[in-house]
């Protein structure tokens, strides 16, 4: 099973948590699926997750982590 994160930001701010994902060392890039929700999917490695989760609580603006999964 795959690593994932779910994560909701305001559309605007979409692009920024992309940019902020790839200078970290292109850590993982957010996928949108679904435009109307604003979620946004993340598939980090074992050892990159610890690394994007502490990134998304600390985005300078509101972030949602709605669901996470993580396989074994």
């Amino acid at each position: 099973m795959n690593n994932i994160i779910f994560v909701r930001v305001a559309t605007e701010k979409i692009a920024y948590v992309n940019w902020i994902m790839q200078g970290f060392g292109h850590l993982s890039t957010g996928n949108m699926i679904d435009a109307d929700k604003v979620l946004m999917l993340f598939y980090p490695t074992l050892y990159t997750l610890i690394q994007i989760l502490d990134i998304i609580k600390n985005l300078p603006f509101e972030e949602e982590i709605f669901e996470t999964s993580f396989g074994e």
